[in-house]
């Protein structure tokens, strides 16, 4: 009966040695008596167990740190481009060298297999633009093909992932099958002033979950730089 209540449950011992974390220190016979089995080949001691906890914690804090430091040298790297991409759009005289340049170097620092404009106006009157194919192309405000970006445009933010096969067709025409995946950047507000898609043949590229900040902020540059051509760009 006695001996019964001696014997110590395991959360005893756990709740005594957390109120009493110096234990060990001022026995350390005890600590260098525990031993805790690893596998059935051996086993260890209680401070060797504690040493590798430590050192997986702080292994796995130092993944922490370098994907921490990796995806800011990436931001760093990505907020250098982009500057230097807005500095070359800025750099354009005209509509004529504004329009190509647009187009390239969206297409180069997007690594996109297709980029498209449109741009709208109201009124008969249009603009005269730069011979791009089927790139760069004017819908009028009420055209009833571009009814299928309704949802698109009233979000007036960016919008990343897969297109409706009509909208595709409106876009792309011929290579409409070929493109998988779209980040479509409305251009402007109200009005709108277009609509600039960069597209992928590949279904990952451009998705609903990524981040579409740097986007945002290059449809609001295109648009600050295709505002001086506001009213021709809508016939007034």
């Amino acid at each position: 009966m006695g001996e019964d209540q001696l014997e110590l449950t395991t959360e005893q011992v756990a709740t005594y040695l957390k109120k009493h974390p110096d234990f060990f220190i001022s026995e350390p016979a005890v600590l260098d008596s525990l031993q805790l089995s690893t596998s059935p080949e051996g086993t260890i001691s209680l401070a060797q167990r504690q040493l590798d906890r430590s050192v997986q914690k702080n292994e796995k804090l130092q993944t922490q740190l370098n994907s921490l430091l990796f995806n800011a040298r990436k931001n760093n790297e990505l907020q250098s481009r982009v500057h230097q991409l807005c500095l070359r759009l800025m750099d354009a005289k005209s509509l004529d060298e504004l329009l190509p340049l647009l187009m390239n170097e969206f297409k180069r620092e997007f690594e996109a297999d297709e980029v498209t404009l449109r741009l709208f106006y109201n009124g008969d009157a249009k603009i005269e633009l730069p011979k791009l194919a089927d790139n760069i192309v004017q819908h009028h405000i009420d055209d009833e093909d571009f009814k299928v970006f309704d949802r698109i445009l009233a979000k007036q933010q960016p919008v990343c992932g897969r297109l409706t096969q009509a909208q595709k067709n409106v876009l792309f025409a011929d290579k409409a099958e070929q493109v998988q995946s779209v980040a479509c950047l409305p251009l402007g507000h109200e009005p709108c002033a277009g609509l600039l898609a960069i597209a992928s043949f590949n279904e990952n590229r451009f998705h609903a979950d990524m981040a579409t900040d740097y986007l945002s902020f290059l449809g609001e540059i295109t648009m600050r730089l295709l505002r001086p051509y506001h009213h021709e760009l809508h016939g007034e």
